[in-house]
């Protein structure tokens, strides 16, 4: 398991890079589009910056022993200078820490402190990607978004699994760092395969799979390879909503 340290520094440097890609643009440039849809460069760097923030403030209420997690944040100054006082702030909560470390109060969820940190590497990893993306300069998702987002593996396809009008089935995204499935068992889902149920296998590059999980890629895409006998795939929009 990855110490505390180490995901700090991790949320640290895809946050930071993020404020330091948006240096770089003006006023006109922020304007562009971004993967997240009817988003503008501005709209995605003041999402950042205001769940940046308000995510630092769920550690320092966990070290009160609060369990009542921050409110949104309304935001509209310089995102950039944002970003990086709740890089601060998130650092000062992680330099102090309780004697034992409580569930995290996110917005989106209580988190063991672990998966809190490792949430934000997503997070910030995936956005700097969508920036990256919107510049024209597209690269993978860091290593260490990557290593967060398969390190949840099946638990994070579970948090955006829907419920389906579909016969018991498994899916499986098999990269080269994990292989995850989930099961439905035609009233839930679960983590794992299940015997005896038609399946559907989506192979790829660890990128590729993280995209997909991201919905950042559709599953006919042609980095990915599919192993559908029953032709589930079709099911996956509708099985797994984007966060």
């Amino acid at each position: 398991m990855p110490s505390l340290t180490h995901l700090t520094e991790a949320v640290a440097a895809e946050a930071l890079t993020f404020a330091d890609l948006l240096d770089r643009l003006g006023p006109v440039e922020r304007t562009a589009p971004t993967p997240c849809t009817a988003w503008t460069i501005d709209d995605l760097a003041a999402h950042v910056a205001s769940g940046a923030f308000r995510d630092a403030e769920s550690f320092h209420r966990a070290r009160l022993g609060t369990s009542s997690p921050p409110a949104e944040l309304a935001f509209s100054g310089d995102s950039a200078s944002a970003i990086r006082l709740s890089i601060e702030h998130l650092r000062a909560a992680l330099d102090h820490p309780p004697a034992r470390w409580p569930t995290i109060p996110m917005a989106f969820g209580p988190y063991p402190v672990v998966a809190a940190l490792q949430s934000l590497v997503i997070e910030f990893g995936t956005h700097r990607n969508d920036l990256e993306i919107a510049m024209g300069e597209p690269a993978p998702l860091s290593r260490a978004t990557l290593d967060a987002l398969l390190g949840f593996g099946e638990l994070y396809l579970l948090l955006q699994a829907d419920p389906l009008e579909a016969a018991p089935m498994t899916l499986t995204l098999d990269a080269p760092s994990s292989t995850m499935s989930i099961n439905w068992d035609g009233r839930r889902w679960a983590r794992g395969a299940a015997d005896g149920t038609a399946r559907c296998v989506v192979t790829g590059s660890d990128d590729a799979l993280a995209r997909l999980m991201l919905r950042r890629l559709d599953v006919t895409d042609p980095q990915l390879n599919l192993d559908d006998p029953t032709h589930l795939a079709p099911l996956f929009a509708t099985a797994i909503r984007p966060l």
